[in-house]
């Protein structure tokens, strides 16, 4: 049997598996893995742990902090490398003190690396903020959070002192294969020290209660899971020298973990900025199902396989660009419904444009990584200025839309200087796209002149990699300049965010009969000045509105029924739009906004359904809304309420 077949059944098998964890809980196990949990997060290792701040949102704080951070490095080296391959003399001049280098590979290679440390740390950052606000408002263990975000550092530092200083020792790396070791070893560590962040969303999120689980927390878990086990594919995989589990692991830790952070923060900062629902929950469920089981279109490489498996290879990569495009649309319109508010905050519109870019930098890498894959590999120059571009445009767009919009929120603070963050905004999105433009406008140049057949035919791209290097530099500038913003935000005195003062929450309903807590409350961000409506469905005039849960909207609704004197017979004909005798998930939506319960979604109404299809046919009839009327009624004792009765 074909390894990656043994591969892909241990890694489907560990999301499903999880997901239905998620989904149903773990019974009677859930107390005894949380304190086995909480164990190793708190009190391991001994009294490090301690060393670190365990405030509200510190450790969300921490990992975009680094994210930052490393963007900038990343960038930097995006910069030289793209003038190297304007100039291969450029950096001559450091070999004076020692620096030798290749081709400019390696500096490709460096900045790929780094851009994905950026990505890991910035987007896990926003997400895990999102994971914290869908449980209690915090994680479970902030300062392990800050830890890990701490050692990842120190061993990605580790990885590149390390070899310089064997070279100095004299100590040929390459020749005895000691930097390969260390990059097997450093592909092991990072599988270990997202172990505890991954412990730490999964307590986090269980101490949600009745909340439904939000899309953001569901991706968020699925890409520590997935980049865990890539870990160790790839380092199992080079150990036993099995191709086909290295290049799966290759092919999870660049396409699977970096697109499923990226909708973790999109799916979170652009409904709560426009204070919409989001638009579409069957996209949703493409974009959140799909991603997983095909295969991304980015950082394609070649498979030793057969005949069979590259076909199916194929069509998974063709296949992937539906969630690409079903999350983009889904964001974009969720978006439009709150234009005025997106476009007033710098982070939403960061992420707004990162989604409107995705669609184009997907089908771009679909050719590419088709000719990669089954082609003969003659666009990998073009393959590789497209990746880098989409990493660097979407995925920097997105680092600052979780800078922008949650790192605020981590802090307690509001943003520093928002007309430079947009100015950041601005930057990276010109920069990351023309640069990628001209990038391949002379990677095609290239390529159409080695292919033209003439010997003494000269490429003239040097003009297209000097400007493309130049327009790249606005992207730097930009990464710069955001985090110059986020260090302003962190430091601000006198611009704190008091609980008691001022909420991005300016409603939240409540039924009436239902229960929660004061720091359930708040660690939803409700503040003092959030408007509690019981037992009604206003919409609110600004900020974000918490949803209603699934059970409480039913309350809400038979408590109206109640109210107004209604039939089941005149509910059911009023719900049943197209006269056919069963009731959809949307005819019930729009039953239920019509009855003043407007914050329920989509997806929350076909899980409601569900909950009420005794049948299972997908749909409502007249006896099954009885029922579930009736029991609503018996188990929360709705009369009719005193203005009524008057």
């Amino acid at each position: 049997m074909e390894t990656v077949f043994i591969s892909t059944t241990i890694l489907v098998a560990t999301l499903f598996f999880l997901s239905q964890s998620l989904a149903r809980g773990v019974g009677e196990m859930g107390a005894a893995l949380k304190q086995i949990g909480l164990f190793i997060l708190r009190k391991n290792p001994p009294g490090l742990v301690d060393l670190f701040d365990d405030k509200n949102g510190s450790g969300s704080r921490t990992w975009m902090n680094f994210g930052m951070l490393w963007f900038v490095f990343a960038s930097v080296l995006g910069f030289l490398a793209a003038w190297h391959s304007y100039d291969p003399t450029a950096l001559d001049s450091l070999a004076s003190i020692g620096w030798s280098y290749d081709d400019g590979s390696s500096l490709r290679d460096a900045t790929q690396h780094l851009l994905g440390v950026a990505l890991l740390y910035g987007l896990v950052g926003g997400a895990m903020l999102a994971a914290a606000r869908n449980g209690n408002g915090r994680l479970a263990s902030e300062a392990n959070a800050s830890m890990m975000a701490l050692l990842l550092s120190v061993m990605v530092v580790t990885s590149y002192v390390l070899p310089v200083i064997l070279g100095f020792l004299g100590i040929d790396t390459e020749a005895t294969g000691i930097s390969r070791f260390l990059l097997s070893l450093e592909t092991l560590a990072i599988g270990f020290i997202l172990i505890p962040v991954l412990i730490n969303v999964l307590i986090t999120i269980a101490g949600r209660g009745d909340e439904e689980l939000s899309t953001s927390s569901w991706f968020l878990v699925m890409a520590l899971t997935s980049n865990i086990i890539a870990m160790f594919f790839l380092f199992f995989g080079e150990l036993s020298s099995s191709t086909q589990t290295v290049w799966l692991g290759e092919r999870v830790s660049t396409g699977w973990v970096p697109l499923a952070l990226m909708f973790a923060v999109g799916y979170y900062v652009i409904p709560m900025v426009s204070n919409q629902p989001i638009w579409s929950g069957s996209m949703r469920t493409a974009s959140m199902v799909l991603l997983f089981m095909t295969i991304p279109p980015f950082f394609m490489t070649d498979a030793s396989a057969s005949n069979f498996l590259t076909n199916v290879g194929a069509i998974l990569l063709t296949l992937a660009l539906i969630p690409l495009f079903a999350a983009s649309v889904n964001i974009i319109m969720t978006a439009s419904s709150g234009l005025s508010s997106v476009v007033k905050n710098p982070g939403a519109t960061a992420a707004l444009f990162a989604f409107v870019l995705l669609p184009f930098f997907a089908i771009g890498g679909y050719f590419t990584s088709m000719d990669a894959f089954v082609g003969t590999g003659e666009l990998g120059a073009m393959a590789h200025s497209i990746d880098m571009g989409m990493q660097f445009t979407v995925g920097g767009l997105l680092i600052l839309a979780a800078s922008f919009t949650n790192y605020p929120l981590a802090v307690n603070k509001k943003l520093a200087t928002p007309s430079t963050a947009n100015m950041a905004m601005w930057l990276v999105l010109v920069g990351g796209v023309s640069s990628t433009l001209t990038f391949v406008t002379g990677d095609f140049t290239n390529n159409a002149v080695a292919a033209s057949g003439v010997e003494d035919a000269v490429a003239q791209s040097g003009g297209f990699f000097l400007t493309g290097a130049a327009m790249f530099y606005l992207l730097g500038i930009g990464a710069i300049f955001a985090t110059l913003v986020i260090i302003r935000t962190g430091i601000s005195v006198g611009t704190r965010v008091e609980a008691d003062q001022v909420s991005d929450v300016a409603t939240y309903t409540m039924v009436e009969g239902s229960s929660t807590t004061i720091r359930q409350l708040l660690g939803r961000g409700v503040g003092v000045d959030t408007t509690l409506v019981v037992g009604s469905g206003e919409e609110a005039k600004g900020g974000h509105t918490v949803l209603m849960t699934p059970t409480e909207a039913m309350i809400q609704f038979v408590q109206y029924l109640t109210d107004s004197g209604q039939s089941v017979f005149q509910v059911f004909a009023s719900m049943d739009l197209d006269a056919s005798g069963k009731v959809d998930a949307k005819e019930f939506l729009a039953a239920m906004k019509a009855s003043n319960v407007p914050f329920l979604t989509i997806e929350n109404a076909s899980d409601l359904l569900a909950s009420m299809d005794l049948d299972g046919d997908g749909e409502l009839n007249l006896p099954e809304i009885d029922i579930a009327i009736a029991q609503i009624r018996r188990s929360h004792g709705i009369t009719p309420s005193s203005s009524e009765e008057e």
